[in-house]
């Protein structure tokens, strides 16, 4: 399938591998990135222009040199680069010396907040090491489903935003119904030994694991819109099927810090 994709700014031809599906797949032909990856470049796009005026048709894109403010983006999935799939969005970010891009890793091995370069933390979405409002964007791709105290991160990522920052999100949902559906059952919030498995485990890959894959705990319905909003974020949700851009079946959350008053 032919067009631009949004990541890297070329004019690309989106390969669908079948067994992944349009959301996991459409694979752009120059920078490997999926249709998933390319809804997140949209919202980064879409908030870079929200907050500075620069409009940019790709990430690839956007100014390397600019005077003035600069922003903080923090984004949950380092940049990676594989044979069939690649995530080059925080490293194109990091290319413009007016971005001050950070990325993390997951590891409870390690103590949370500890460096793992110049960029990288070790980082916890339930306890966040950063300061208050000490970012103008925050990027989480399919990461919610496996936080095992969501609504705790979420909290998080709305305490380290600054007023009027930005939350992009993907995570797989059914907008169908409204309430979320729980597969793992937390009995108490600080002891993690003591949670209940009413439906059978099920797990997804995940190569920032220390195992390689990640415990699904919850699929969303629209209660997870009413969350947001509780927190004080607005919520722009979309599911439009842009195939000029490689977007096909793959949602995006726009979440804004709400203006006080």
């Amino acid at each position: 399938m032919p067009g631009r994709c949004t990541v890297c700014g070329a004019a690309v031809k989106f390969i669908l591998l079948p067994e992944a599906g349009h959301r996991e797949s459409l694979t752009c032909s120059e920078c490997h990135a999926t249709s998933r990856y390319r809804s997140i470049a949209v919202g980064v796009l879409r908030a870079v222009r929200e907050l500075t005026g620069i409009d940019s048709p790709s990430v690839a894109e956007l100014p390397k040199v600019r005077r003035g403010a600069r922003l903080c983006v923090y984004d949950t999935q380092p940049a990676f680069w594989a044979e069939r799939c690649a995530y080059p969005v925080p490293s194109l970010l990091a290319q413009c010396d007016w971005i001050d891009m950070r990325t993390s890793i997951y590891d409870p091995r390690r103590p949370w907040g500890e460096a793992v370069n110049s960029k990288t933390t070790n980082q916890n979405l339930e306890q966040l090491t950063f300061r208050d409002g000490e970012f103008d964007i925050v990027i989480t791709s399919d990461v919610m489903e496996h936080v095992r105290l969501a609504y705790q991160a979420l909290r998080e990522i709305r305490r380290v935003l600054r007023p009027s920052g930005v939350y992009l999100m993907t995570v797989p949902h059914e907008r169908e119904r409204q309430a979320t559906l729980e597969r793992v059952t937390i009995v108490d919030p600080l002891d993690p030994s003591q949670d209940r498995y009413p439906l059978p485990r099920e797990y997804h890959g995940d190569a920032n694991s220390i195992t390689g894959r990640s415990l699904v705990y919850r699929m969303y319905g629209t209660q997870l819109d009413d969350e947001l909003q509780s927190l004080g974020f607005t919520v722009d949700y979309s599911h439009e099927d842009r195939p000029e851009l490689g977007i096909v079946d793959t949602e995006l959350f726009y979440c804004r810090v709400s203006p006080i008053g």
